[in-house]
């Protein structure tokens, strides 16, 4: 007997909405999302060798989010597509996204389902383009975390399939057998220099983490911060920092602290909302606990603080930006135990708002607008046309979606 958790989806919002695995990143004040996968309705009851139902999103579709307007709008991209992709990461430099790796579902005998490559999104105009770098290229892997600093963009940790070893060229990097899968994990730290077209394995000093995967990270000035992770066994919640002038890691900041700080997770996110001080919210824990919690680092003081919002959920496995100072939007992934085959999974669908510092005049006169439309619509031929455009586009949203 089948059980279905849910229709079938439908809709182009019921297709946008329901997503993991995916990456997001923001330009110009917008949200651009592309990529991966979403959970289908399935089988209540399960074994190991019946897997869930799920399908790949569009590798040719890029949905863009207007929070000024709260629209969404679906875009083609142009040029060479990737493949259907799930757990790449993604990070912009100029006018352009770099995505690296992932997962594809395409198996063929001359390509894993991990990748190493690397694309680039010009985004203006949603032009993809393979690029083919010269320099030993970064361990096929999915669940790698990116970040951008000056012309460089930068590749730490993953999860990919051992027999690559095979195929790299004196790889500066551990690798850690997974006891179940013929993968494992990597703590490689490999940038791509966007001005020479060239990848680059530095040398570092210090006591570098261990690998890891589904871990997160961001930077700050000339100095990128990388939380928790997954390793073997352990969902991890140790914090490190490497300085990108001199390339000295800092050892695990958590370490033999009497402070609290959040508990070990994987599938978490980590943003800088101010120079000094960045959130985390959700992810996954050792116990398979799927989490909600937001926490607040000062990294200045090295203090670590627990936000109570009342709005957050459990989730993971989604992603983040920010589109304005001391903003964080949150979109996707999964509020239940994704390990558990015996269940149905639940999509995040709602897009989740954290600010850590006053919205400009105009966001404030947006919403108030918006939220008492019915007392103020007669009076908004007083304010700006741009604005009263922006309101109409809104309220018709609004109108159209109840």
């Amino acid at each position: 007997m089948m059980a279905n958790s849910r229709p079938e989806p439908t809709t182009p919002s019921q297709f946008v909405h329901r997503r993991a695995g995916h990456v997001m990143v923001a330009y110009q004040g917008r949200l651009y999302v592309w990529g991966g996968y979403m959970e289908l309705p399935h089988f209540e009851s399960y074994t190991l060798s019946t897997p869930s139902k799920s399908m790949y999103h569009k590798s040719d579709e890029i949905w863009v989010y207007d929070p000024l307007l709260d629209t969404w709008t679906s875009k083609s991209g142009n040029g060479f597509v990737p493949q259907q992709l799930s757990g790449s990461c993604a990070a912009v430099h100029g006018d352009h996204m770099y995505l690296f790796g992932g997962w594809t579902s395409i198996q063929s005998d001359l390509m894993e389902n991990n990748l190493n490559y690397l694309w680039r999104l010009h985004l203006p105009t949603l032009t993809w383009e393979l690029l083919k770098p010269e320099g030993t290229q970064p361990y096929p892997c999915d669940k790698a975390a990116c970040w951008v600093h000056k012309n460089r963009f930068y590749v730490f940790g993953g999860f990919g399939p051992s027999t690559s070893l095979l195929q790299m060229k004196n790889p500066d990097f551990n690798f850690v057998p997974d006891n179940i899968y013929h993968s494992g994990w990597i703590d490689q730290l490999v940038y791509y220099d966007i001005e020479s077209n060239r990848w680059v394995w530095p040398s570092t000093w210090g006591p570098k983490p261990s690998p890891r995967a589904a871990h997160a990270a961001d930077v700050t000035g000339d100095k990128v911060y990388i939380f928790g992770g997954r390793f073997q066994d352990v969902r991890m919640n140790d914090l490190h920092c490497l300085d990108l002038t001199n390339w000295t890691w800092s050892g695990n900041l958590t370490d033999g602290s009497l402070q609290e700080a959040p508990e070990g997770r994987s599938w978490h996110t980590f943003n800088f909302v101010s120079k000094n001080k960045a959130v985390i919210y959700g992810g996954f824990n050792t116990t398979q606990e799927v989490l909600k919690d937001v926490w607040l680092l000062d990294v200045s003081l090295g203090k670590w603080e627990q936000v109570n919002v009342d709005r957050t959920g459990k989730v993971l496995w989604h992603t983040s930006a920010a589109t304005a100072p001391g903003e964080v939007v949150y979109y996707g992934g999964i509020r239940n135990n994704l390990l558990d085959v015996s269940k149905p999974k639940d999509h995040a669908e709602d897009m989740v708002v954290l600010r850590f510092s006053p919205p400009t005049l105009q966001r404030l006169v947006i919403e108030t607008c918006c939220r008492y439309s019915k007392v103020l619509h007669r009076h908004w031929h007083r304010i700006p046309r741009t604005l009263q455009q922006i309101l109409e586009v809104r309220l018709n949203n609004s109108i159209n979606s109840s």
